[in-house]
């Protein structure tokens, strides 16, 4: 009747044993000593007692003989790739921004910040012709730093919620933003217009974050974001369906330098503060210097959630990226370009097509053909077939795949133990 799922996964450490599934995400805690052998073999599960049998079965660790899980991932991710009742539109108005971080990918590419008028007009003449076609749409506000043009990023959004009434669809918002241009009076607008998540970065700690999250004038930061992080959870503190992410950035740091800067954050507010963390790879110097590297991010997050703060739940599943990967999402450059993904502005292969002045799209298929079938180029890799983070990782990253023709296998730490600490 029952066989072991090919995606249980066993980390022993010192203290612990974690059982995770990376199909349903279900993860069992275990003592040290304890046994594993039954979520390996099948007779081993059958001489257990019918009560943890039946967590296991509930769990997705022990499957049904006729289920075959490969082509039911497969089938879903597919799925929602071509899913066609969403649509994610990334707002890239200009690529201008206030600081001057030496890692950003968008370094010295300011262009567009004298179209910002045009890019509106044609993307409301886009929206006017194609946002009644989906059941619901995201706005997401990047850049650059979108809040320059905050004024004319709230005016869109005023547009889109009444074209959302006459037309029929719901729209929610999301901004990127470094934080140190939003006021209350802004986020008050935002939260109007349904944000659901606002994302703001600090660089490990507050030393590190005063060398390179800084202004282009050279005046620091940290403490200026260490007060906007308050502003933001005073404001949103009864919103239950908005996310306030903060970022961290790890770059030559360590737990205890990150800890003492995320002590600056009141005890009160911390479970309210999603915590991201990720190491800084973007240029080739951070590349060979930075000491900091994704496996270990797990002793971040204890320390994290120790001090009293949520851990980040990323909610995309059936995706190798939280961003790019699948078919209703892409950004809008401020040249009107569309692109699956902006981490390598010189790739232009990433660039699927661009609307035009009077609203219309112009798609390039083989562009986007190519995108498409390197964000399945899993389900044809022997090695990814038989890996048990398939469905954490789906092979990594779709830009480098699409570049290289290869895939981007990731660690344990950095696919799956964000599951883990839900």
């Amino acid at each position: 009747m029952y066989k072991v799922s090919n995606y249980n996964i066993i980390k022993k450490y010192d203290d612990k044993i974690i059982v995770y599934n990376s199909y349903t995400k279900a993860s069992l805690f275990l003592d040290k000593d304890s046994s594993t052998k039954a979520f390996e073999d099948i007779e081993e599960f059958n001489r257990l007692d019918k009560e943890t049998q039946k967590v296991l079965i509930d769990n997705g660790f022990i499957i049904d003989s006729d289920r075959d899980e490969f082509a039911e991932i497969k089938y879903m991710y597919e799925k929602k790739y071509y899913d066609k009742t969403f649509l994610n539109v990334v707002l890239v108005p200009s690529l201008a921004c206030n600081f001057a971080c030496p890692y950003c990918f968008e370094k010295d590419l300011e262009c567009g910040k004298q179209n910002i008028k045009e890019y509106f007009s044609a993307l409301k003449k886009f929206a006017k012709n194609n946002f009644k076609n989906y059941q619901c749409i995201q706005i997401s506000l990047f850049g650059g730093e979108p809040l320059l043009f905050a004024k004319d990023c709230i005016e869109f959004l005023k547009w889109v919620s009444e074209d959302s009434k006459e037309q029929k669809y719901d729209y929610f918002s999301s901004i990127v933003t470094n934080g140190s241009l939003l006021t209350e009076n802004i986020l008050d607008e935002l939260l109007q217009h349904d944000l659901k998540m606002l994302q703001i970065t600090i660089d490990s700690d507050k030393e590190t974050h005063d060398l390179t999250r800084r202004f282009k004038t050279g005046q620091p930061s940290f403490e200026l974001l260490i007060d906007k992080i308050s502003m933001i959870i005073n404001k949103t503190k009864n919103y239950d369906d908005f996310n306030f992410v903060l970022r961290i950035n790890l770059s030559n740091t360590t737990v205890e330098k990150v800890k003492d800067s995320l002590e600056y954050i009141k005890p009160e507010y911390r479970s309210k503060v999603n915590l991201l963390i990720r190491s800084v790879y973007n240029t080739h110097a951070y590349k060979d210097n930075n000491k900091n590297d994704n496996s270990q991010i797990d002793d971040y997050f204890e320390m994290g959630r120790a001090l009293g703060f949520s851990i980040f739940q990323e909610s995309f599943q059936y995706q190798s990226c939280e961003a790019c990967a699948d078919d209703k999402f892409f950004y809008l450059m401020p040249d009107l370009t569309m692109w699956k993904c902006i981490n390598d502005l010189n790739y232009d292969d990433a660039c699927i097509g661009n609307i035009e002045k009077d609203g219309s799209v112009k798609i390039n298929p083989s562009k986007n053909v190519k995108w498409s079938k390197h964000a399945m180029f899993t389900f044809n890799d022997e090695e990814c077939k038989n890996c048990k983070l398939l469905p954490d990782c789906y092979g990594g990253c779709i830009l480098k795949k699409c570049k290289t023709c290869t895939k981007q296998c990731r660690p344990f730490e950095m696919t799956s133990m964000l599951h883990i600490f839900r």
